[in-house]
């Protein structure tokens, strides 16, 4: 026969024991919640790291790329102004080589019109000055003083340019001539 009394007794113990299944089954969840808080923690903290990892590489980068520009452009800068160093030499040259044609010329007037054959040595001289100041200064000095003798002398700045580029055109055309007699000649 079932005793009644101990039931109750009995439903306790059951009860019991489900509360601590519970328990248990709580204590597990709150245990495995630690546990994925802590790995993402964990995770949150590497994928930090692996930030301010990359952040550092490309700022590392950056500064390389930044020197290597620098350099590019200082190794530019100097081959321009070798470039123009070589041209300014070679401007001056051709000057140089005018002053002198105008001084044979002078030579020739000397007999026929010695007044004339005297202003025409004193151009020639100037423009000899002027061979030696290409060769003297920098570019920049050249185009200012340029920019100031046009500005107080257009007309005459003016003319000149017409004269230079003339007296350009003229030499551009005589040159592939003598190229072509030369080549007729071998």
């Amino acid at each position: 026969m079932t005793n009644f009394s101990d039931f109750p007794e009995q439903r306790r113990e059951s009860d019991l024991s489900e509360e601590q299944n519970r328990s248990g089954a709580g204590s597990q969840k709150a245990g495995l919640a630690d546990q994925a808080r802590d790995w993402g923690q964990d995770l949150k903290n590497r994928a930090s790291q692996m930030g301010d990892s990359l952040g550092q590489g490309a700022r590392e980068q950056a500064a390389k790329v930044k020197d290597a520009a620098a350099d590019l452009g200082t190794s530019a800068s100097r081959k321009l102004e070798g470039v123009m160093q070589d041209q300014k030499n070679a401007g001056a040259d051709y000057v140089a080589c005018v002053a002198e044609a105008i001084h044979r010329a002078a030579g020739e007037f000397d007999r026929d019109v010695p007044q004339a054959a005297q202003y025409i040595r004193k151009a020639g001289d100037q423009v000899e000055n002027m061979a030696s100041a290409l060769r003297e200064r920098e570019p920049r000095e050249l185009l200012q003083d340029v920019e100031d003798f046009a500005r107080r002398q257009p007309a005459v700045f003016f003319g000149g340019s017409l004269l230079i580029g003339f007296a350009a055109l003229r030499f551009l055309r005589s040159a592939p001539a003598s190229l072509n007699q030369r080549n007729e000649g071998i």
